[in-house]
């Protein structure tokens, strides 16, 4: 799968898809695909609506150098299908703009198998599990409380932000690392940071989100391809001794985050 340079992917096609379309057109990038699993979208008012056959075949294309006739396409699909967009090559940056943990749902899907299923899930704890609770509860320990706004022991999330419960950051915000000027607050590190720093305790990956305007943030194509490919050597390793496994082997996290927001999932290898 390889890295094809100028080509965007975003995921949901409403108002920051809609936005990011715009954008990359004032901004003249070569290639841009936006999908959403609502046919009728906002994004497709600035964008060229194509069947699956043609969306491959403009990938192709453009990984090619080949000529296309318009920058910005739409296909209608639901985010957990875009394991197959991937397999014919890496976008340079993906744009997650759906309101769920986009990375969390591709990486459950890429690790699908027809004769055993999802070989990764997202936890779901029992209120008499206490390993489990006790782990999600030494991660959250782990974590300063002012950037903790929500957490679900059940669900096995945590959701971080500079910004308390109620607030809500402009859309011309183009997220500062060290202070919040919106909201007149310091910020000793990032969220990425600290999300990395559970690391050396807990097995986990962290895909940053970088600024790409004001408001939308995408993950680079290579940072993706190369936790997926660790992820994949994770969950290989778990499997081949997965009969002597304990839980800090097969629960790990996943986190998506910027300098100022994030969002993290508990998952473990069936």
């Amino acid at each position: 799968m390889p890295i094809i340079e100028g080509y965007y992917l975003v995921l949901g096609g409403g108002k920051i898809g809609s936005d990011f379309a715009r954008y990359a057109k004032e901004k003249s990038f070569p290639f841009v695909v936006i999908i959403d699993v609502d046919e009728s979208a906002k994004a497709t008012n600035s964008s060229v609506s194509v069947d699956r056959e043609e969306l491959f075949s403009l990938i192709k294309d453009f990984h090619k150098s080949k000529p296309i006739s318009h920058s910005v396409y739409f296909h209608c699909m639901d985010v957990r299908n875009v394991p197959d967009i991937l397999k014919i090559g890496i976008p340079e940056f993906i744009i997650p703009a759906v309101p769920t943990h986009a990375v969390v749902n591709m990486a459950i899907d890429m690790f699908g198998s027809v004769s055993s299923g999802n070989l990764i899930s997202a936890v779901q704890i029992d209120e008499n599990d206490e390993k489990m609770i006790a782990y999600f509860n030494d991660i959250l320990s782990l974590l300063p409380e002012n950037i903790v706004v929500f957490s679900s022991l059940k669900d096995g999330v945590v959701m971080f932000s500079y910004a308390k419960m109620g607030e809500i950051c402009p859309d011309n915000c183009m997220g500062p690392a060290e202070y919040c000027y919106n909201f007149k607050r310091e910020k000793p590190e990032t969220i990425t940071a600290y999300a990395r720093k559970l690391i050396p305790s807990y097995k986990g990956w962290v895909f940053e989100s970088f600024q790409m305007k004001s408001g939308i943030g995408g993950i680079r194509g290579i940072d993706f391809k190369e936790h997926m490919l660790s992820l994949m050597e994770h969950v290989k390793s778990v499997n081949e001794k997965r009969d002597s496994c304990s839980i800090e082997d097969r629960v790990f996290f996943i986190a998506t985050t910027c300098n100022c927001h994030g969002i993290m999932n508990l998952l473990e290898v069936r």
